[in-house]
């Protein structure tokens, strides 16, 4: 008799871990176990293999598994674990070699999580500036806390209002956040205008992937870089998605444009739990100080060897020859065929995204503001992925959210995903003509 593991491991979770899963967002609504990753593919409970386009929410740049990361993660754990005090020289060499990398970074301080990155940098900037306030954008998501875990996929009914992402959010904390629309500059004008002395910074995502692939214009970020300036606050750049998948040195080094502070985080390491911010020496060398000025920034895993490892077999990975040039050509070349077969099947449905970054949007036209988003056919998205997953290609299970490639994405597995991914436009689109 058959047993099927899948559904038998699923049904343990439901009573071990809360609704069965981590996070709303790893819930495929399907029965996958997984217990093996390699490459470009997941393998479940039952041996199915899937196709990840997930990528660990874009950890993977390299794919699952890369060779080069494990290898130098086993070595540094055949000499070092977890120390605490005094400073590895491991921690030495991969600072430097991220200050090489990174436009912005005079210095960088280690954390775990890109939410934890980005809580410590407005923690930074609120100590440097002495102010309070800090502005973020509709549809930007920028971690778990209070400060920042607003406004990210706002229901129309909501827009405009105070929309937090999660109840027990401490309404006292979030008071200090000021929320405005992408890719307007003139909104963040106007507000630094009618509070002088107020904010201490600015934190904004240069492509904004939260929202799927939404581009910072340039006069939106040289605006930002510029009003910044002239008001005293600090711009930070959340690289913690568009950091090591688009460039080493993150989009700051695409677009030439340099923030006070920037976060990184999951692309960075390859998969290994980590978080970085960097920035100006001046800025950074109060983290390292203590009594009045010291801006306290402690975890006991924070550069934990293991991590540090991958960070340096990342980067090394990463600056071959034609890494980068494969990823984009790549995306190019899936959205290029995308397009091709939205335009065969006469549906209102256009490719989107930046280099490895990529994901159908459900409307057509152009969009340089969540509100633009909002066209956004959610229930049809929503069944294009259920159904997809169904035929085990692994996609974020949620309307609007971004999809990855990694080098590990041959252009044969691509084309064989783009086969299902027509026939199953043709059959949700069928379906809704039908209702």
């Amino acid at each position: 008799m058959r047993v099927d593991f899948n559904q038998t491991l699923f049904d343990r979770a439901q009573c071990v871990l809360p609704s069965g899963h981590l996070s709303p967002s790893r819930k495929l609504g399907q029965p996958y176990v997984f217990v093996r990753a390699e490459g470009a593919y997941l393998y479940d409970a039952d041996g199915q293999r899937h196709v990840d386009y997930h990528c660990g929410f874009g950890a993977h740049v390299l794919g699952h598994g890369h060779p080069g990361i494990r290898e130098k993660v086993a070595q540094i754990g055949e000499h070092v674990d977890l120390i605490g005090a005094g400073v590895l020289d491991l921690e030495v060499r991969t600072a430097e070699a991220l200050v090489q990398c990174i436009p912005c970074a005079e210095q960088v301080a280690f954390c775990n999580s890109g939410s934890e990155a980005t809580y410590h940098a407005l923690r930074l900037a609120r100590a440097v500036t002495g102010r309070q306030r800090i502005i973020k954008f509709q549809g930007g998501y920028h971690g778990w806390h209070d400060y920042v875990a607003m406004n990210g996929q706002t229901a129309r009914e909501r827009m405009g209002q105070y929309d937090p992402m999660s109840d027990g959010i401490l309404r006292d904390a979030s008071r200090h956040t000021v929320v405005l629309p992408y890719n307007d500059t003139e909104a963040v004008e106007s507000y630094l205008q009618s509070n002088p002395g107020k904010v201490a910074a600015i934190i904004v995502e240069p492509i904004a992937h939260n929202m799927g692939a939404v581009a910072g214009t340039s006069s939106f970020l040289t605006g930002l870089r510029r009003l910044a300036t002239e008001h005293g606050a600090l711009l930070i750049f959340d690289e913690v998605i568009t950091g090591f998948r688009h460039a080493l040195g993150g989009y700051q080094s695409i677009v030439g444009i340099t923030p006070d502070l920037a976060t990184f985080g999951k692309a960075a390491s390859s998969g290994y739990p980590v978080g970085l911010v960097a920035g100006r020496r001046n800025l950074m060398e109060r983290i390292g100080q203590i009594g009045e000025r010291g801006v306290f920034m402690g975890g006991t895993f924070n550069g934990t060897p293991s991590t540090l490892a991958a960070v340096l077999a990342t980067i090394e990975a990463l600056s071959a020859d034609g890494v980068y040039e494969q990823l984009f050509a790549m995306g190019d070349y899936l959205r290029a065929q995308l397009d091709d077969i939205v335009h065969r099947l006469g549906i209102p449905v256009q490719a989107a995204g930046y280099g490895s970054v990529w994901l159908l949007y459900f409307f057509t036209g152009p969009y340089e503001q969540y509100s633009d988003l909002l066209r956004n056919d959610d229930a049809t998205d929503l069944a294009f992925r259920q159904k997809l997953i169904e035929q085990r290609h692994i996609f974020q299970p949620l309307p609007l959210k971004r999809l990855y490639l990694s080098t590990s994405h041959t252009k044969d597995i691509i084309n064989e995903s783009l086969d299902v991914i027509e026939s199953t436009l043709r059959t949700v689109f069928h379906q809704e003509r039908r209702k």
